[in-house]
């Protein structure tokens, strides 16, 4: 679980980087990527009910993204807020596919070092 500090907790930090132009989608995630001027990235995940109806599913993905964002930490740049977007692909992919995925799309926005 990520600390407090860096998670996107309000409907309108989320409602602000869902307008940012940045973004990149890859074949399992999306990422949405905006600037926050704070000396930390924070992140919010969104695994929708149209990604699966089941919870446990949609959870596992949280988990699985959450774990990657953990282990990739360091490697962030810093001063963004990011949406990491779940599709419907995602749901009996591998642990490694969400990574490649993800740091893939990270890539794209700039956001790995």
């Amino acid at each position: 679980m990520l600390a407090k500090l860096y998670r996107l907790t309000s409907e309108s930090d989320f409602a602000r980087v869902a307008k940012s132009r940045s973004s990149a989608y890859e074949k399992l995630l999306g990422v949405k990527v905006r600037e926050n001027h704070l000396s930390h990235s924070r992140f919010g995940i969104v695994v929708g009910l149209k990604v699966s109806k089941k919870a446990p599913e949609r959870n596992k993905i949280k988990r699985r993204i959450r774990e990657i964002i953990r282990k990739h930490f360091n490697d962030l740049e810093t001063g963004y807020d990011v949406m990491i977007l779940g599709m419907k692909q995602a749901v009996g992919a591998d642990y490694s596919d969400i990574e490649t995925s993800l740091l893939k799309a990270f890539k794209k926005v700039k956001l790995l070092k």
